[in-house]
């Protein structure tokens, strides 16, 4: 299901990188990723702990399940709106500084673009929590499937940074719907007591440092790129990140599945043989990587054309230093969900952010586009 919406989402960045330039695609893909960026930040943890608590619920406390639903909702419906008055507010700074446009209106869309997305993930890890693993691929899937539906629309007429924009807040719509059918709206009538709330917000406390943190550092590339080095080599590295992002679908697809299992397994030795397998397994994707770097130019060409040639040797030095990040899939859900130990987490992603904002601010100015994929591998 999620390689099916990484290649949908990839469908989508491959008409939007053909009909613009390189420098409107570093836009977009600014506007695109500070999106992608804040919507961790909204969920501070919540959609880890609805898995560590619906999944461990018995059938005959469905109510309890539907609480927590609502209460999740709740809390992240209240930083939306926090996070979204900062960002109108600051509309022009956040412009100048992290978009590489004078135009505040690019905001303004990364709101709405953001309505979208919230809801979306939050659906999808609920449904994964139920071990719903078939209803969570179709939202995903949905999800990405009629972004390219609106944005294939719009080719027709003529795609400009504007209508790419558009295409994208445009699917939040559909979103509601398949939820509707999917999900249901049940949960919105119960009445959640004080418990649950702070249930969510004690387990989530140390991973929402952790989402916060590991959001910024994971996509701060883009962005201080387009602070630093300019919309088109934004653009160029948005190219080779898009496709490395395949990379980090299967990382987090395989993390999706064990979590839940993890959670809801008791048993200390059956635990330690679950992760040795899940170790295992992910040897064969990094073998895969290392066959995908080999025909990155020939398939980089093919798809986005010459004018994209830059972005071929990015791309290779990605998906090598991303190898590493594949195997912390088991680890971190261990340390979640069997140790049941979230701190640890929330404290090493303060060093990452650090390192990571330190790293790129020194090394951008000097290797460009390659500045953040060496620091990605350090």
């Amino acid at each position: 299901g999620n390689i099916a919406t990484a290649f949908l989402g990839f469908v989508f960045t491959w008409f939007v990188a053909r009909a613009l330039s390189v420098s409107d695609f570093g836009v977009f893909s600014a506007v695109n990723n500070l999106a992608l960026m804040i919507v961790p930040i909204l969920d501070l943890g919540v959609s880890s702990a609805l898995i560590n608590f619906i999944a461990g619920i018995r059938q005959d406390e469905e109510k309890k399940a539907k609480e927590y639903i609502k209460a999740g909702l709740i809390i992240r419906s209240l930083f939306f709106l926090i996070v979204s008055l900062f960002l109108i507010i600051f509309g022009r700074f956040i412009s100048n500084r992290l978009l590489a446009s004078e135009d505040v209106s690019l905001v303004y869309w990364a709101v709405v673009i953001l309505i979208g997305l919230s809801l979306s993930s939050f659906v999808s890890s609920v449904l994964q929590a139920y071990k719903r693993f078939f209803s969570s691929m179709i939202i995903d899937v949905s999800y990405s499937f009629f972004r390219v539906v609106f944005v294939i629309l719009f080719v027709f007429v003529g795609l400009t940074l504007s209508k790419s924009l558009l295409a994208f807040a445009l699917t939040g719509l559909v979103t509601v719907l398949f939820t509707y059918f999917v999900l249901g709206f049940d949960f919105l009538k119960t009445k959640p007591k004080k418990d649950i709330y702070l249930d969510l917000v004690k387990f989530s406390g140390w991973l929402g440092v952790n989402r916060i943190l590991s959001s910024i550092s994971g996509r701060a590339d883009i962005q201080m790129l387009a602070a630093l080095a300019g919309a088109t080599v934004t653009g160029y590295y948005s190219v080779a990140s898009r496709l490395a992002f395949f990379i980090a679908v299967l990382a987090a697809s395989f993390a999706a599945v064990i979590s839940p299992r993890l959670a809801s397994m008791g048993d200390k030795e059956k635990e330690k043989r679950f992760i040795l397998k899940s170790v295992l397994a992910l040897l064969a994707i990094s073998f895969g990587v290392i066959f995908w770097v080999v025909i990155a130019k020939p398939f980089v060409l093919f798809l986005f054309g010459t004018k994209y040639l830059e972005s071929v040797k990015v791309f290779q030095a990605l998906a090598l230093s991303m190898i590493p990040f594949l195997f912390t899939a088991p680890s971190v859900s261990a340390i979640i969900y069997a140790m049941k130990k979230p701190k640890i987490i929330g404290v090493f992603s303060i060093f990452q952010t650090v390192a990571i904002l330190v790293l790129n601010y020194l090394l951008i100015p000097k290797f460009g586009a390659f500045g953040p994929t060496i620091t990605f591998s350090v």
